[in-house]
């Protein structure tokens, strides 16, 4: 019985499920609680926040995406929106230090609303006014800012403890009123274990819901008889999506991560899922075999066809009918020349199969060696799925430009046996294999993720799936349709526990160009640098998350947002710099400009070194040794002499050089430093000599 059910069922206080939630996810020893009473400590200990040395705690309380009180994904400021409005977060911290009540809570709300109005702040932060409540008063407010988070939360605890709350008002009032009943049930709680666990009950509860989702999904499959079943709508809807954004957003790493809700860890019901990623692959040669093996390597046709792995990969195939027909054409195939049982001129290698007189068909054993691999799938499946092995409802696909219709859904395919006869079977391809697995196990989802979406050539990958995409036109939704394939001619319908996830770099292909028809089948979201990744990571004096601000405001300046820099690239300074290890973080700095951010801006700019140079801020730099690229006067003179006429008005051209990967520039955290602060960083004698 899961946590939830056990508070459903009365089984729970109020106190046993704080001190089971408690323990269960190691509060006492957990860097959340840490990271949240050292913040809180440092608020109440600090009088004065209009004084630029606690500027760190403002920033940490307005700006910061994990704060240790609660983590905002998409409700901050951007650094520049916060650095121009940090007056005014200096004076609305130093009101709700005073006093963090409810007349506190309407001024924070208007003077935001005001800022917003007057162009200074580009969005109202609701969530960001409730956090900086909650880390001033965590015995009245708790850490789930979010509030629609709060009140799914606090509807349950209030629904299943009868604790006879209103819960209307704002979100102030209503965190006050629960606070105060939970603390009258259970005197003795830590207000910060409470405010932890009311956000876990909200897991809890979105886990609960999510499951539920995937327990209903229902698929218009056929039955064995060909009869269609009766339509069952699906609460949990497919979805199409595409994240898209410029290099290094991360999205990449966002497949990476969805790819785990469609993997699982094999239970007993799980085994025909587990059968089916085992099958999937193979062709009727290779099941057959496998079904003889465990037949103990001698049957007949009809023994085969009502074999459980038979008719897994019947299924997985779309068959219904004519089993023993592929049976006998598959095992005739591939009979020994000796076989004075079977006349069939096609034969084809491995030759593993005979015939008795009375049609009873079985593997030579003295060909078995060449189908070593298969004896090894044979134990596994003998053997079934361990209790730690994951199955994978997933598939995943990178497009290019040669890629087509015949590798993602089904095309023609050359085969040769070793006797050098050659035949042209039609194969599915990725994507309807998948398809074939999803439609087989409806009760889970599938997914096929694609990497680089808009470098292949949408219509001609897609073909008439096009139409078959739609959410609403897949297997078991109102609008379902299933249309002939190109090259089986075979009716296909694409199941709706299929979700279709791409990404896709904006800065080698504009969004724009996608072909509208596919465009409006998918729901698109943008992934922009995240520069609240890299707040407060700061190396050898260089400060990322400045750096990395600067160089995207002069990138979109002399081009466009599609080609800013990704925060992707200084993650790996960020990683080290956690290990403790400066030097390897300003190595990794070093790695990222040198591999990673110079080649990209010499594509951008067509190998332009002046636009190059001006995002380096090379050209505002005061000291010449912190230049990056260095400019070079043009020696036509020495060249050519004086009468060469190859100038004209006198003109002098400029060339550009970027200094060389071995040269000490590189090693200057100044050079650095002097991106986004070129006007005031000198390099003296002493950093020469010592870097």
């Amino acid at each position: 019985m899961t946590l939830v059910e056990s508070v459903e069922a009365g089984k729970l206080t109020i106190s046993e499920l704080l001190e089971t939630l408690a323990k269960d996810n190691h509060y006492a020893s957990s860097q959340w609680d840490q990271r949240y009473r050292e913040l809180t400590t440092s608020l109440q200990n600090t009088p004065i926040f209009s004084r630029p040395e606690t500027d760190d705690l403002i920033k940490r309380l307005w700006y910061e995406r994990d704060n240790g009180i609660a983590s905002i994904r998409q409700g901050v400021p951007s650094l520049a929106e916060y650095q121009q409005n940090l007056p005014l977060l200096r004076e609305l911290t130093q009101r709700v230090s005073q006093q963090p009540d409810e007349s506190a809570y309407h001024y924070v709300g208007d003077a935001l609303q005001q800022a917003k109005e007057s162009g200074q702040l580009k969005r109202m932060y609701w969530s960001l006014r409730n956090r900086v409540f909650a880390a001033f008063s965590p015995e009245n407010y708790t850490s789930t800012v979010d509030e629609n988070a709060f009140n799914i939360a606090a509807g349950f605890l209030n629904n299943h403890y009868h604790l006879g709350l209103a819960l209307t008002g704002n979100w102030l009032q209503k965190n006050h009123e629960l606070k105060h009943a939970i603390q009258v049930r259970s005197p003795n709680a830590d207000p910060y274990y409470v405010n932890m666990a009311i956000w876990h009950i909200y897991e809890l509860l979105r886990a609960r819901d999510n499951e539920l989702k995937q327990d209903e999904v229902s698929v218009n499959t056929s039955k064995a008889s060909g009869e269609p079943s009766e339509f069952t709508p699906l609460r949990h809807s497919p979805s199409n999506m595409i994240y898209f954004g410029p290099p290094g957003t991360g999205k990449t790493f966002t497949l990476q991560q969805k790819m785990k809700e469609y993997t699982s860890h094999a239970v007993p019901a799980d085994r025909d899922a587990w059968l089916d990623s085992r099958l999937e692959s193979l062709n009727w040669m290779q099941v057959i075999t496998l079904v003889l093996l465990d037949l103990g390597k001698r049957a007949k046709v009809r023994q085969m066809t009502e074999h459980q792995w038979f008719q897994r990969k019947a299924l997985l195939n779309g068959r219904v009918d004519n089993f023993s027909q592929t049976t006998w054409a598959t095992l005739q195939s591939f009979t020994v020349p000796e076989s004075t049982t079977v006349a069939y001129k096609g034969r084809r290698e491995p030759a593993i199969f005979d015939k008795t007189a009375d049609s009873e068909w079985f593997l030579v054993e003295s060909q078995l060696e060449q189908v070593d691999e298969l004896l090894s799938l044979y134990a596994e499946l003998k053997q079934g799925p361990k209790s730690a092995e994951s199955i994978q409802r997933f598939a995943v696909v990178t497009f290019h430009q040669s890629y087509g219709y015949e590798e993602f859904i089904e095309g023609i395919r050359a085969r040769s046996d070793e006797s050098g006869s050659i035949s042209y079977p039609i194969e599915p391809g990725i994507f309807m294999r998948l398809c074939q697995r999803a439609k087989a196990d409806p009760a889970h989802r599938y997914a096929i993720f694609i990497d680089e979406i808009n470098r292949g050539n949408l219509s001609k990958i897609f073909g008439e799936l096009i139409s078959l995409i739609e959410v609403d036109k897949r297997t078991g939704m109102p609008n379902a349709m299933s249309l002939q394939l190109s090259y089986s001619g075979e009716p296909f319908s694409i199941p709706a526990n299929i979700d279709i996830i791409g990404a896709m770099n904006t800065a080698d292909r504009s969004l724009a160009l996608m072909d509208t028809a596919l465009r409006r089948r998918f729901d698109f979201v943008e992934m922009m640098p995240d520069l609240a990744l890299l707040s407060g990571v700061k190396v050898k004096g260089i400060e990322i998350e400045s750096l990395l601000e600067k160089l995207n405001h002069r990138i979109e300046a002399l081009y466009d947002r599609e080609h800013t820099l990704g925060h992707a690239f200084f993650m790996p300074v960020k990683k080290a710099l956690d290990a403790g290890d400066e030097e390897a973080a300003f190595k990794q700095l070093k790695i990222a400009f040198q591999k990673k951010i110079l080649p990209l801006l010499q594509e951008y700019f067509f190998d332009d070194w002046n636009k190059i140079r001006l995002v380096l801020a090379d050209n505002q730099k005061q000291d010449d040794r912190l230049h990056f690229v260095i400019e070079k006067t043009d020696d036509l003179n020495t060249l050519f002499g004086r009468n060469h006429t190859l100038r004209r008005h006198d003109h002098h051209a400029a060339a550009y050089e970027l200094e060389a990967f071995d040269q000490e520039i590189w090693n200057l955290p100044q050079a650095y430093r002097a991106i986004y602060q070129p006007q005031q960083v000198i390099l003296d004698e002493q950093a020469v000599n010592h870097g």
